[in-house]
This record gives C-alpha cells, sequence and structure tokens, in this order.
C-alpha cells in the first residue's frame, strides 16, 4: 500500500457518484493500515537457519555495543507490523526490512535480520527443552527437590522451562533493553485473532 491510496479524495461535482469514499466514518469501517516499503529477505533467512547452527546473543549482536546517533528524532513514522509465517512461533517471522526507517535510528539491516532470525532461533531452543536467555531473565521458580542448573543455551529443570511464547517475549525484553530503547525503538509481540480464534502472531514496532 503506498502512501497515495492514504488519502482521502476530495470531493467533486464531476466525481462519480456511484463509487464509495475510501474510508468513512460509518460503523464497521476503519482507515486503511499504513505499513512501510518492505524488503523482503525471507528466503533468505530461511534458507540460512536451515544451515547454520548457532544460539540466540551468541555473539551478543553489534548493536548492543555500537554508539546511538547523536540525535533521533521522537515518533518520527507511524507503527507498523511484522507477521508471523505460520500460526506456531516456531516457523518465525515474515523478515521484512522496513526501507529508510530504521537506519535513522541506528538499526542496520543486518542487525534488523539478527534479531529475526534469533527470535526464531530462540522460540525452537524452547521446543526443545533450551533456553538463550536463561542466565539473563530468571524464569518462574517453583518449590522443587533436587538439583537444578539454568545456564546459557543448555537443558535446564523442566520446573523452569518456558513456554516459546514466553521465551521469545524473554528475548524481546533483551533486545528492547539493550538495543531498540536507547534508540527510541520498541518492539513488542502479540497474538493475532481471526473471527475470535488464534491465527498468529505478530510484531509491532514502534518510534517512541
Amino acid at each position: 500500500m503506498t502512501v497515495d491510496s492514504l488519502r482521502l479524495l476530495p470531493s467533486s461535482p464531476s466525481a462519480d457518484r456511484d463509487e464509495p469514499p475510501p474510508y468513512s466514518n460509518c460503523p464497521g469501517t476503519s482507515p486503511p493500515k499504513w505499513q512501510p516499503q518492505f524488503e523482503d529477505l525471507t528466503v533468505t533467512s530461511l534458507q540460512r537457519l536451515s544451515t547454520e547452527s548457532r544460539r540466540p546473543l551468541d555473539p551478543p549482536p553489534e548493536c548492543f555495543s555500537t554508539p546511538s546517533p547523536l540525535r533521533i528524532r521522537s515518533h518520527d513514522f507511524l507503527s507498523f507490523t511484522i507477521p508471523s509465517l505460520s500460526d506456531k512461533l516456531l516457523d518465525g517471522f515474515r523478515v521484512l526490512y522496513p526501507c529508510d526507517l530504521l537506519e535513522k535510528h541506528g538499526i542496520t539491516r543486518d542487525d534488523w535480520v539478527r534479531f529475526l532470525e534469533d527470535l526464531t532461533i530462540a522460540a525452537r531452543l524452547s521446543a526443545q527443552g533450551r533456553s538463550a536467555v536463561g542466565s539473563r531473565i530468571p524464569p518462574t521458580v517453583f518449590p522443587t527437590h533436587g538439583p537444578f542448573i539454568v545456564r546459557f543455551g543448555v537443558v535446564y529443570d523442566a520446573v523452569f522451562a518456558r513456554s516459546p511464547l514466553r521465551e521469545v517475549r524473554a528475548l524481546l525484553s533483551v533486545w528492547n533493553e539493550g538495543a531498540f530503547e536507547r534508540r527510541k525503538l520498541r518492539v513488542s509481540l502479540h497474538v493475532r485473532e481471526d473471527r475470535g480464534e488464534k491465527s498468529g502472531y505478530y510484531l509491532l514496532v514502534e518510534s517512541l
């Protein structure tokens, strides 16, 4: 969808009265959803994930240590979404890079691809009983007997296990705190519903 398609057409006596306006305040209608121009890197990313073996945050992403731009405008773009590929987090998200938006905040294309791939890997590790952020964000502790281990990228006791949803949200917190929020960005995970039933997930990307 282009920016031109979001503009309301001015009323004109010569306008075709049989054509409804693109948006009205009538009940049941909503304004068109804005999306940036994306570069779709999904196929390349999936191919890389199928052949490479790595863990999220290891090594730490470069944008965690590089300085933020000196001047970043607040609220310089409308929020947009990145959809999941299916109703399972293990399948990951579409790897869409919003052109000419995140560079101003100091997030490169490689940073963004790494971020989206890290979320997919974290979900898959969680399904195997492994945690990508176990040593960084403590999971909920339940009373238990016997030894347990919570370490980065290793199997941990079942009572400490996080679901893929909780693991991805935990990793999101690390990325928000380490890279995004100081660059006036925030990414959050939401459940997508279709007719009242879960149909997948999406990431909401905001300019703060």
